[in-house]
C-alpha cells in the first residue's frame, strides 16, 4: 500500500512539471480522386500532413519522391496554411500530384516516407504513407474517317500546319538566346541568399538549410556523400579533394557545426545570420 502511494506522488510530481510541448502531434492523410481512370485521362493524388501548431514546429526532410507504376508524374504542386493563433492555432502541408497512365491495368502508387523534425526540441520522426492501386483502361482505338476525298483533305491539313508550326518552332529557337549552364558553385551561392532570406534571424532554420546545400554542393563537386559519412570520415573525404587546407578546415568547420545546430536548440543575436551567410560567401568565393 505504501509503495503504491509513493508511486502515485512521483507520477503526480511528473505531470507537474514536465515541460508543454510546442505541438501536439502530426498526422499524415492521402487520397486519389478515382481508382479507375481512362487511359487518355488523369488522376489527382494527394498527400496532407496536419499538426497543431504554427508551421515552424516540424521541419521537414527532403522534397517527396513517390515511387509510381504505371503511372507517370504529369504536375505537382504544393501549399502550406495555418489557422487560429496561439494554443489554437492548426497547420496544413499539402502535396498535390497529377498523374497520367503510362500502361493499361493496375496503376501502383508506393508506400511514401515523410521524414521530419521537432523545433525546437530537433527530435526526428517519420510518417509512411499506404499503398494505393489505380485501375487503368486500355486505350481507345482511333476512329475512322468515313470518305476518301474528307481524309485526304484533312491529312494536307495537318502536314501543312505541322510544317507551319516546325519552322516557326525552328525560327525561334535560333533568335533564343542559350542559357549557360550553372556550375555547382553559382548553384550554391545562389541558395544561399534564399535560405537567409528564408530564415530571416532564425539561426537554427539557417544552419538546417545550410546543411542541405553545402551537401548538394559538395556531392555535385566532389561527390561526397555526406549524410552517410560520420565527423571524422567527412573530415578525411574533405582532405582528398583540391581545396587549399585553410578553406578544407573552415568548410568542415561550418559543415559539422550546421549538423549539430541541426539536432539541437539555438539562441542567436540579431544580425547573427547575416554575418555567417557573409563569411561562408566570402570562403566559398575562394573555391
Amino acid at each position: 500500500m505504501r509503495a503504491t502511494l509513493s508511486g502515485l506522488i512521483l507520477l503526480l510530481l511528473l505531470l507537474m512539471f514536465a515541460p508543454p510541448l510546442r505541438a501536439d502531434g502530426i498526422s499524415v492523410s492521402q487520397s486519389i480522386d478515382r481508382t479507375s481512370v481512362a487511359f487518355e485521362d488523369s488522376i489527382r493524388f494527394e498527400i496532407v500532413l496536419n499538426w497543431n501548431g504554427p508551421p515552424s514546429a516540424y521541419l521537414l526532410g527532403q522534397p517527396l519522391s513517390p515511387q509510381i507504376s504505371g503511372l507517370r508524374v504529369h504536375g505537382f504542386s504544393s501549399s502550406i496554411t495555418s489557422a487560429g493563433e496561439g494554443g489554437a492555432e492548426v497547420t496544413t502541408k499539402a502535396y498535390r500530384y497529377t498523374l497520367v497512365p503510362n500502361t493499361s491495368g493496375v496503376g501502383r502508387i508506393e508506400p511514401v516516407s515523410i521524414s521530419y523534425v521537432t523545433w525546437p526540441d530537433s527530435i526526428p520522426g517519420e510518417l509512411v504513407t499506404e499503398a494505393m492501386t489505380v485501375n487503368v483502361a486500355p486505350p481507345r482505338p482511333a476512329e475512322l474517317e468515313h470518305g476518301s476525298s474528307v481524309a485526304w483533305i484533312v491529312a494536307v491539313v495537318v502536314i501543312a500546319a505541322l510544317v507551319t508550326a516546325g519552322v516557326v518552332v525552328r525560327r525561334a529557337r535560333t533568335k533564343r538566346p542559350v542559357e549557360p549552364v550553372r556550375t555547382a558553385l553559382q548553384v550554391f551561392l545562389d541558395g544561399l541568399v534564399d535560405i537567409r532570406k528564408e530564415a530571416g534571424n532564425d539561426l537554427k532554420q539557417f544552419q538546417t538549410c545550410l546543411y542541405r546545400i553545402m551537401s548538394e554542393f559538395l556531392s555535385a563537386k566532389y561527390s561526397i556523400n555526406v549524410n552517410s559519412l560520420s565527423d571524422d570520415e567527412l573530415q578525411e573525404a574533405l582532405g582528398k579533394t583540391d581545396m587549399n587546407q585553410e578553406v578544407k578546415a573552415k568548410v568542415a568547420g561550418y559543415l559539422l557545426m550546421a549538423r549539430r545546430d541541426k539536432f539541437r536548440p539555438v539562441s542567436a543575436a540579431p544580425g547573427d545570420t547575416i554575418r555567417l551567410e557573409t563569411e561562408i560567401r566570402d570562403l566559398f568565393e575562394k573555391i
